[in-house]
């Protein structure tokens, strides 16, 4: 009898001196975990202080350089006898990444309206059968448009473009003035608007633009006072 149980007490304290053994194991393994110099490694490979920087900086240099560019666009709030597109060039120097300067032209291509070709179709009607005092109706339409514009780079990004690469963009606003040439003649226009700036490499980049444009036309009934918003889209090549 004292012989069993001087076994089952020596089974016993060997189980407990197991466990002690394995528990003190698992802390001093738990408790490595955090100056294990090789994980303290590429924690720091992870996090490093040129990882960030890469991600932080613009990776397309716009320190004194050209951008020579080409648009297409479509204005709104205009004559409501005309419907106008542009095709335009853009040449803007980039002093820096924040600021560039540019000379804006474009090439207008207008087309009546259905109202526009109802109100020409009455007034040749009406010459026609001898009421010589209807007034045709009134219309300037523009022809081109020159501009100096000076743009402000405000805020910039990185996005990833369709898994092909990351594409650096820039949002700006822009603010201008000029001439611009109508049916009745040449007069004086501002601009002011916003757009967005990609620059897929050194040498590519596209522009979605959206600006106002005020100027004064000429027409029968007296001078108007024209607010256009112009939408364009445009594809450069920084030299």
């Amino acid at each position: 009898m004292k012989t069993q149980l001087f076994k089952t007490l020596a089974v016993a304290l060997t189980l407990v001196s197991l466990c002690s053994n394995a528990k003190a194991n698992v802390t001093q393994d738990l408790n490595s975990l955090g100056s294990n110099a090789e994980s303290v490694k590429r924690a720091n490979r992870l996090e490093s202080r040129s990882r960030i920087a890469i991600v932080q900086n613009r990776t397309v240099d716009r320190h004194m350089r050209f951008e020579l560019g080409s648009n297409f666009g479509a204005v709104a709030s205009g004559d409501s006898y005309v419907n106008t597109q542009n095709l335009g060039v853009n040449l803007d120097f980039h002093i820096n990444p924040k600021f560039s300067v540019g000379a804006h032209y474009a090439k207008a291509f207008n087309q009546l309206t259905a109202e526009g070709r109802n109100q020409w179709d009455q007034y040749r009607a009406a010459i026609n059968a001898g009421n010589l005092s209807k007034t045709a109706p009134d219309s300037d339409y523009v022809d081109s448009s020159i501009m100096g514009v000076v743009n402000w780079y405000m805020m910039y990004g990185k996005i990833n473009f369709f898994d092909v690469s990351v594409v650096q963009f820039d949002i700006y606003s822009l603010a201008g003035a000029g001439q611009v040439t109508l049916a009745s003649g040449p007069t004086t226009t501002y601009t002011a608007g916003g757009g967005i700036g990609f620059w897929f490499s050194q040498h590519v980049s596209s522009r979605i633009e959206l600006r106002y444009q005020n100027y004064k036309d000429n027409v029968i009934s007296g001078s108007r006072n024209m607010n256009l918003i112009l939408a364009n889209f445009g594809l450069g090549i920084l030299l």
